[in-house]
């Protein structure tokens, strides 16, 4: 992870995203996570972060980058959630679920950031779930729970958004069970 953070960290035009820090962000983390390491993974996530607060502030401000950053906000609070620090991944879910309302709310035709938020808003479900707080769990549930019969309904073929309508009508069910 230090020569990933050293190459990130002399990419000076941001150009190693495609070869490299998308790897970082997306399957390194998912391989590493399901192998249990999680510092591992933390390292992984914050050498992207650094490589992403060296943007200039008009491409951080682009939409697919903070889509992508919002999706590394995301994967941090996985990481805390998983080690335990409920705090910290919600403070993370909070700042991705901010960023993926901004997005979706600026393009609603857009599905992409239309799943993003649901997907958001699935991870505080579930984060308020397991704090033991139903009110907002529900809360979160039935409106990622809206978004996703939505989506479902514009493509009956998308075996995704019909196993999120699914992972949505559990949470609720739980809920409200």
């Amino acid at each position: 992870m230090e020569h990933l953070a050293a190459l990130l960290r002399a990419d000076d035009d941001q150009g190693l995203w495609d070869p490299l820090a998308i790897s970082a962000l997306y399957d390194f983390q998912d391989r590493l996570t399901d192998l249990g390491r999680l510092t591992l993974v933390k390292l992984a996530l914050a050498a992207v972060a650094g490589w992403m607060e060296r943007f200039p502030a008009e491409k951080a401000d682009e939409p697919d980058w903070l889509r992508e950053r919002s999706a590394l906000t995301g994967r941090q609070g996985d990481v805390l959630m998983d080690q335990g620090d409920l705090a910290g991944a919600l403070a993370a879910y909070r700042e991705s679920l901010e960023v993926w309302r901004r997005l979706a709310e600026s393009d609603p035709s857009n599905a992409v950031w239309q799943w993003g938020l649901s997907y958001s808003l699935t991870r505080m479900a579930q984060l308020h779930e397991r704090q033991g707080d139903r009110d907002e769990a529900l809360r979160f549930a039935l409106e990622s729970l809206g978004i996703d019969e939505r989506l479902a309904a514009l493509d009956c073929s998308s075996a995704t958004w019909q196993r999120d309508v699914a992972i949505s009508r559990a949470l609720v069910a739980r809920r409200r069970g």
